[in-house]
């Protein structure tokens, strides 16, 4: 039987690229450490901060065992995202992650013959589950990348009635009433993350408190308090942190796309230097980059 007992905060991991847009594996050990140090327990690789969907697929799969090989000695646990291209490489991916090593497998849906319907969609990750079958699988629900918007609550039903390895879902959408009504849905063992930063203490309030967001590679420790406010009861201070990441996230936002403003934020926090977004995208200019340490400075979360 197939277990998954991952709980809290998941930093999704940048892919982090040199100037000539080659990856940068050298960091991954100092990148691990740092989220280690932080308590971070579990990692998402190739999420959309990861950009895997614009990497080649023999890239995805060094990067995929390099944190295998780095972050499970540390007591991280692996969560792979492995859609964002064709078919057949989704499953070659689900299947190198479990012969690998990974602990869980996160997936997009397709993203061109897009499920049209709840069974299209639990069909594909049940072919997902058969390539990975001792592998947790989640389902990845980002309706405002992949344009997939389905009924979760519904979906999650019957994905769980069909699929013996589903786990659950990570959840990035504003509306915490339909997040709710998945929370509701799950049997034991499964898992709904949370994928809005700006959302963590409401979601908490109401019993999600497990969270994938790419600002926890920034502020890891000021999320975690969040998490830890809500625990407490004390819903004032978890709305003053909360408002404090609000505030940081909307410092980045106003300067770009989420990759690249975020890769900056993350070299100005902690000094880790992520590099250029792959392409297609382009970074963020030097001023622009200044104006998100001057208002990350003001808030005392950036030197």
């Amino acid at each position: 039987m197939v277990t998954f007992n991952v709980h809290g905060l998941v930093p999704p991991v940048f892919t982090a690229l040199n100037e000539d847009y080659s990856i940068n594996y050298s960091i991954i050990p100092t990148y691990a450490k740092y989220l280690a140090d932080a308590g971070i327990k579990a990692v998402l690789v190739g999420g959309t901060t990861g950009e895997h969907m614009s990497l080649q697929v023999q890239d995805r799969k060094r990067l995929i065992s390099e944190w295998v090989k780095i972050g499970k000695p540390l007591g991280i646990h692996i969560q792979v995202q492995i859609g964002g291209t064709a078919f057949p490489y989704v499953l070659e991916l689900a299947k190198y992650c479990q012969d690998v090593g990974a602990d869980s497998l996160l997936t997009l849906p397709e993203l061109y013959f897009k499920p049209s319907s709840v069974d299209d969609l639990v069909f594909y990750v049940e072919q997902i589950s058969k390539a990975a079958p001792k592998l947790p699988v989640l389902y990845y629900h980002i309706p405002s990348m992949s344009k997939v918007e389905l009924d979760m609550p519904a979906f999650v039903a019957a994905a769980t009635a069909r699929v013996p390895n589903f786990k659950g879902i990570k959840y990035t959408h504003n509306d915490l009433s339909v997040g709710a009504q998945v929370l509701r849905t799950l049997k034991e063992g499964q898992v709904v993350f949370l994928g809005a930063d700006t959302l963590l203490a409401p979601a908490a309030l109401l019993g999600i408190r497990s969270s994938i967001g790419t600002t926890f590679n920034l502020f890891p420790r000021l999320a975690s308090e969040i998490l830890q406010a809500v625990e407490r009861k004390d819903v004032e201070k978890a709305r003053t942190l909360q408002e404090k990441l609000c505030k940081a996230v909307e410092a980045h936002v106003v300067e770009g796309d989420w990759v690249p403003i975020m890769k900056a934020g993350m070299e100005i926090v902690t000094g880790l230097r992520m590099g250029p977004p792959a392409l297609p995208q382009r970074p963020i200019s030097a001023e622009a980059k200044k104006r998100i340490q001057t208002k990350l400075r003001a808030l005392g979360l950036a030197k």
